[in-house]
């Protein structure tokens, strides 16, 4: 009784502390785009260097992903987490210092490299202490720091902005990376084994020996089931879905002091604050919708791309509207928020059983952001040509395009189905 009683504080504190590193590296992030017109007036550049400087970070990311996935699977995951903790934070306080586009590039394209030293190690290290029944509850809570993240950045590195300057807004960031460095190091085993507890998550015990010989060969099938059908849809979707992610998170603050004009920061200010409260609102009606279809992750991907696209040309019917532009934009985050955490999360945790968790939420991490790369620079570059009215246009259709991947891959496997059952 002793030991379940201790395991079940463990089990808190990791979840506490690694949801706390996830937001940490959303303040390391986030903060560019809080930035984003006062670098542009400072170093004379448009909006699409601008939007390079976010697509060189997302392709160090997407790529980092890969390599955080093996180096996860190779070495002890918390102190891959450290390390991208440390050097996230030296990149962000050396931004603060920076006087020129060059250096402000190559400094966030390495902040970019760090930053993806996060995700799949924390992953790893909940697989290692939590059992699979769990892992939704898991999934939802590790994914609000997506939201939180937006909200303390924009909200507090808002605040910061207005009353000290652009330059703070990188300094604040790393210094609570320098002071949670010692918090991740102190506060959290990478395992149970490490804490001294006799334990093992189910989904990682040792398999029978009549199961031995059907779980070799997953272990080795990564490839053969990212070529599937299914898994090729899902990785159109996922990169659509990173495209418009980034591309709202990025170029939100820009599109709403626009439109509002001169004299109107307060009310900006608000807004932004307020979409990523639509994205937590999102996450947590993917919690709920999982749970009613018991566990129907296709079905719920289905549900949420398809509102997505309803959204996104709501988006374009009321781009005029300062309100209609926030709701539009925080629903769409939110659908796409969803989707995201579906497929980054919780459709990865099916492969802990074969240990191939952190490899697989490293691809589909590495997805996302190849498309978060693409749409940076992608929508900042479409806005110089043609406006935003061409920007929401595109939003609308990779929407609408990823529920139609869906749907065509759902009906290919029901009506294959149907056909072998004869």
């Amino acid at each position: 009784m002793e030991q379940s009683n201790v395991l079940a504080v463990q089990k808190r504190r990791v979840l506490a502390v690694c949801v706390a590193a996830y937001t940490v590296s959303y303040l390391l992030r986030t903060n560019l785009s809080l930035a984003l017109d006062d670098l542009m007036e400072v170093l004379a550049i448009g909006r699409g260097p601008a939007g390079l400087v976010s697509t060189l970070y997302f392709w160090t990311y997407a790529s980092g992903q890969l390599l955080g996935g093996w180096l996860s699977v190779k070495w002890d995951p918390k102190r891959v987490v450290a390390l991208g903790l440390a050097a996230s934070g030296v990149c962000n306080l050396a931004i603060g210092f920076c006087s020129s586009y060059w250096a402000l590039a190559a400094l966030w394209t390495l902040n970019g490299l760090a930053l993806a030293l996060f995700w799949p190690p924390i992953l790893q290290i909940t697989t290692n202490w939590f059992e699979p029944g769990e892992y939704l509850k898991v999934s939802i809570l590790l994914s609000l720091p997506t939201t939180l993240g937006y909200l303390l950045a924009w909200g507090g590195l808002g605040a910061v902005l207005r009353a000290a300057g652009w330059r703070w807004v990188f300094f604040c960031p790393a210094l609570v990376a320098f002071c949670f460095f010692w918090v991740w190091l102190r506060g959290l085993k990478a395992s149970p084994a490490a804490a001294g507890l006799c334990y093992r998550p189910a989904v990682l015990a040792a398999p029978e020996k009549k199961e031995q010989a059907a779980e070799a060969p997953r272990r080795g099938s990564l490839l053969r089931a990212m070529l599937t059908l299914p898994m090729l849809s899902f990785a159109f979707v996922i990169v659509a879905q990173g495209s418009t992610k980034e591309s709202i998170n990025l170029w939100a603050p820009t599109l709403l002091r626009q439109l509002a004009g001169p004299g109107q920061e307060g009310l900006v200010s608000l807004f932004t604050a307020v979409i990523p409260l639509f994205s937590t609102a999102g996450l947590l009606t993917t919690g709920w919708l999982v749970r009613r279809l018991h566990g129907g992750q296709e079905g719920a991907l289905l549900a949420l791309t398809g509102a997505g696209a309803l959204c996104g040309w709501l988006l374009v019917a009321l781009q005029g509207s300062l309100t209609g532009l926030v709701i539009c934009l925080g629903l769409l985050l939110g659908l796409v928020y969803g989707v995201t955490t579906i497929l980054t999360t919780l459709l990865p945790l099916r492969f802990a059983r074969t240990g191939q968790s952190a490899a697989f939420t490293g691809i589909f991490n590495f997805l996302a952001y190849v498309g978060a790369a693409l749409g940076g620079v992608l929508s900042g570059w479409v806005s110089d040509g043609w406006g935003w009215q061409r920007v929401y246009l595109l939003w609308a259709a990779l929407a609408t395009v990823s529920a139609l991947a869906l749907f065509v891959s759902e009906a290919w496997q029901y009506f294959s189905w149907r056909y072998w059952g004869h």
